[in-house]
């Protein structure tokens, strides 16, 4: 008998303890899908996505640790001091997942919220631009490849290195292919940008390999007009692949009013 009260006061107490267990023990964390406007974890500084350490002031504005020393962590929105560690908001970043921005190109990457603008600065499905007007992205390839399968019948002329070469831009001519006929193979692009307004923009490119190379080539290009003469020299821009819409490093603007493309020659030096 007394064998048994003891076996029963010894599962009263496992009980109680499996119990005691049982109510400190961690729940299964649940998680929860929500839709938020990305805009919403931009930095108040620097405006991109930002990422912990986070900084706020009293009135609640965020902004990443970077920005935040470089404003001297003042709040650049109202001023206040930006001293303010947002512990709960870096929970939630962490916490956060998402979908690659190239999806439709063929990346089926979930990544961190906070890892997305890496991840897509090297995610090999991330679209590549053209130099020419119009042009659509395409899925990432050289840009020589791109131009030669994508634009055929682009005309393609040769200049001797360090000569003045006059070639003549026919009626919609968009772009051209130009090589310097030294023996290095070196190709570049004529740009005649028409969509801007009241006039055209000329630039010209290396096509380099990918990645770009870091040869250093020098460019004039000198047009003469109706009302006098243009010109516009420096180095020219080494381009493999454009992972952003173009913007020439520098380029020559033509009002319309002053040249005939089809009539003047454009003068082009490649050294």
């Amino acid at each position: 008998m007394p064998r048994m009260e003891r076996s029963g006061e010894e599962e009263r107490s496992s009980a109680k303890k499996a119990k005691i267990e049982s109510a400190t023990e961690p729940e299964a964390s649940e998680q929860v899908t929500v839709t938020l406007d990305s805009k919403l974890l931009d930095c108040s500084v620097c405006l991109r996505t930002m990422a912990p350490p986070l900084f706020q002031c009293i009135n609640g504005h965020m902004t990443s640790l970077g920005c935040c020393e470089a404003v001297q962590h003042d709040c650049s929105v109202c001023g206040e001091p930006a001293d303010i560690r947002c512990r709960a908001v870096e929970n939630i970043l962490g916490g956060m997942t998402a979908q690659c921005s190239f999806r439709e190109h063929g990346c089926t990457a979930i990544i961190l919220f906070t890892e997305k603008l890496s991840h897509e600065s090297s995610c090999l499905h991330s679209p590549c631009y053209c130099p020419i007007a119009g042009c659509r992205p395409y899925a990432r390839k050289p840009l020589r490849d791109h131009l030669i399968m994508d634009h055929p019948g682009m005309l393609h002329s040769g200049v001797m290195a360090g000569n003045l070469f006059a070639m003549r831009i026919g009626d919609g001519e968009s772009a051209r292919f130009v090589s310097v006929l030294d023996g290095k193979g070196a190709v570049f692009l004529l740009v005649v940008d028409r969509s801007v307004p009241l006039g055209y923009t000329l630039s010209v490119i290396h096509l380099a390999n990918e990645p770009a190379g870091q040869d250093d080539f020098k460019c004039k290009i000198l047009l003469y007009t109706r009302k006098g003469t243009l010109c516009l020299s420096g180095e020219t821009q080494s381009v493999g692949c454009l992972r952003s819409p173009y913007e020439p490093a520098a380029s020559l603007f033509v009002p319309e009013a002053m040249w005939s493309p089809d009539q003047s020659p454009v003068y082009i030096e490649l050294k």
